[in-house]
């Protein structure tokens, strides 16, 4: 039963990072879609993931991250 458990706690887990993980991948993809079209701006240059990803965790849309990367610049 213990053994069992710990492998379900492993799988639960590993799902739910791969969750998080395409999701995010997924905002990100989108903001630098909507800045490389609307502005001309790389995403990878001005911001890396962990700033970026504060914004995801904080339940941001990508439109509106977009809107202020963009201002900012």
């Amino acid at each position: 039963m213990e053994a069992t458990m710990k492998m379900f706690h492993k799988t639960q887990t590993a799902a739910l990072y791969y969750l998080l993980h395409t999701g995010f991948q997924a905002f990100k993809a989108r903001i630098k879609d909507e800045l490389t079209s609307t502005s001309g701006i790389n995403l990878e240059d001005i911001m890396d993931d962990s700033n970026l990803y504060a914004y995801y965790q904080q339940g941001e849309s990508a439109d509106f991250v977009a809107a202020c990367i963009a201002a900012n610049c």
